[in-house]
């Protein structure tokens, strides 16, 4: 598949919404890829973000659900 400039920014800036729903979204995404064993900087890769966030979220979930850590 071949993106042009334009639409590869299109779906990053939408990536980038701050929308609490799409915030959430992204978080479970990242949270079932780091339970399948895959790492913080693969996550992030796939996802398109960055390290510390998928970190932050890891953290975040761990220290709500401690059993799960």
């Amino acid at each position: 598949m071949h993106l042009s400039e334009t639409d590869r920014e299109t779906l990053l800036k939408t990536l980038n919404t701050r929308s609490p729903e799409l915030i959430q979204a992204r978080m479970a995404n990242a949270l079932l890829l780091l339970a399948e064993g895959l790492s913080t900087e693969d996550v992030a890769g796939l996802l398109f973000l960055d390290e510390a966030s998928v970190a932050g979220w890891q953290a975040l979930f761990s220290k709500r659900n401690p059993k799960a850590a």
